[in-house]
């Protein structure tokens, strides 16, 4: 079998099989680098590309008496005679070609042997058509798995991918940061696990259900709290069930999504977002930054470095940009846009 590129100098692979004495590697390697291109099936392929078969003498041009150097190679090295030689292209640019020869002692083909031929070929065309297919479709798996873990991965809170047991199939950087501190949660022997038992029995729990949801069960995933060793406040841990477009891009066979959210994080908002969104000024910006995460005026104003009258002129601007009325109304719009 011999794998080569249409109007390619050079073979890109290729294999022998039946010849037991032989030095395989020497010999595939001589006749890629000296007698690919000074073959008569290979030129017969390329002169020819929709051909679908090369038979010894079916054609006057490629035939091994015109050959006579390529022949004598083959006589004198492999003791190859006789050939028929199948192509198969499950695209434009590559051809498997696989040639079936015989010796002096086996004589020519016989007629029943070339039916055979074409029924061999028959199926390896089908095989190589549906291999290629098979190669497509992994390549595209392959770019979805690594969409979907960038997606993940650019997450502003941890998220892993776990299978039906709850052990853990890829972890943004977030997550891995966050079991490293062993404040309530951590993978032993891959599997994600909870320090504390009975909360550790309802995460697998929701693990299996979102499992169970594939198969067709009906429940699946939920939400649970994480206590913490610290004393901080519990996380707030999601399992979500894949879609089946996800569970694709997922590295397999991961079933749910959790997220891990620290409650005692603090949350931002990004000044120029307020700027583009709503048309803050700079000032007005910072102002609406500060009262979303201090929430006293006067504290405002003494972040800011300006008086508390400037910061209640700044205040009426900002609710009349933002549409909101009152300062709770503000900073519930904000924590929506909070990260």
């Amino acid at each position: 079998m011999v794998l080569h590129g249409i109007g390619e100098v050079g073979v890109i692979s290729s294999a022998m099989a039946g010849y037991r004495d032989l030095d395989f590697d020497n010999i595939l390697c001589e006749y890629a680098e000296q007698y690919h291109f000074r073959n008569p099936q290979a030129l017969y392929e390329r002169a020819r590309p929709k051909a679908l078969y090369y038979l010894d003498g079916a054609d006057p041009l490629y035939s091994p008496e015109n050959f006579q150097d390529f022949s004598r190679w083959e006589a004198d090295r492999i003791g190859i005679r006789y050939h028929a030689t199948g192509y198969c292209r499950p695209t434009e640019d590559i051809t498997f070609a696989f040639a079936f020869s015989g010796s002096m002692d086996t004589g020519p083909f016989s007629p029943k042997q070339i039916d055979l031929f074409r029924l061999l070929m028959s199926h390896m065309r089908q095989a190589v058509s549906t291999a290629d297919r098979l190669r497509s479709l992994q390549n595209k798996v392959d770019d979805l798995r690594a969409s979907f873990d960038n997606y993940l991965e650019n997450l502003t809170d941890a998220a892993l991918t776990v299978d039906v047991e709850g052990r853990s199939v890829f972890a943004n950087s977030k997550a891995v940061a966050l079991v490293r501190e062993g404040d309530g949660i951590s993978i032993r022997g891959g599997i994600v696990t909870l320090l504390r038992a009975d909360e550790n029995r309802a995460f697998q729990h929701l693990c299996a259900s979102a499992g169970r949801l594939v198969a067709g069960d009906p429940i699946g995933g939920g939400t649970q709290k994480v206590s913490r060793p610290s004393g901080r406040r519990p996380y707030h841990v999601e399992v979500r069930v894949l879609t089946q477009s996800e569970a694709l891009g997922a590295t397999r066979p991961a079933v749910a999504l959790v997220i891990i959210r620290d409650l005692e994080r603090q949350m931002t908002v990004a000044p120029q977002h307020l700027t583009q969104l709503f048309g803050l000024t700079p000032g007005e910006a910072r102002v609406a930054v500060k009262l979303f995460e201090i929430g006293h005026l006067d504290m405002v104003a003494e972040a800011n470095g300006v008086s508390l009258a400037t910061v209640r002129v700044q205040l009426k601007r900002i609710f009349a940009k933002t549409e909101t009325a009152r300062q709770s109304e503000l900073v519930s719009l904000l924590a929506r846009l909070a990260r």
